[in-house]
Order: C-alpha cells, then sequence, then structure tokens
C-alpha cells in the first residue's frame, strides 16, 4: 500500500527545489532561516550553540563578528533527511 503524500509536504520539497536552484553553492543565511521559518537571529544563535549538520560558522581571530555558511548540497540532504529524491 503507497501512503499519498500531503500536498502541505509536495509544496515544500517544491520549495526546497526552488531554494536549491536559486543558490546553487551556498544558501545565504536570511534565505534558509525564511525557508524553515525563523529570523536569521535565531538561526545564527542555533548555529552557534548547536553542532549543525548542514552549515558552518567561525570567527576568525581578532575579528568582531562571525561568519556563516550554508552550502547548498549540505542543507538540502539535511532537510530530505534521506528521503527519496
Amino acid at each position: 500500500m503507497q501512503i499519498p503524500i500531503p500536498e502541505s509536504i509536495k509544496a515544500k520539497i517544491s520549495e526546497l527545489n526552488t531554494l536549491a536552484e536559486q543558490y546553487p553553492d551556498v544558501i545565504p543565511l536570511p534565505a534558509a532561516a525564511k525557508f524553515i521559518g525563523v529570523s536569521p537571529e535565531g538561526l545564527r544563535a542555533y548555529m552557534d550553540n548547536n553542532a549543525v549538520p548542514f552549515g558552518m560558522t567561525w570567527q576568525q581571530m581578532g575579528a568582531v563578528n562571525k561568519a556563516y555558511k550554508i552550502p547548498t548540497v549540505r542543507f538540502y540532504a539535511w532537510y530530505r533527511n534521506g528521503l527519496g529524491m
């Protein structure tokens, strides 16, 4: 028996595909935050305080600000969590 996929899930995966096409190498943090429904500040705080599998954060010696990078392939794979392509 095949379980139907809800339209809301299909729409979210379509949105993820559009995001990946728009940003094929690196997804800007504000765009990733909008996609998952949090503020950019909230996503930064989460990345600062948790080991996230989809992005990286660092602060260079002597720098005031931190840097954040969300590689598209890692974010896409994390969100799909091994679901069929």
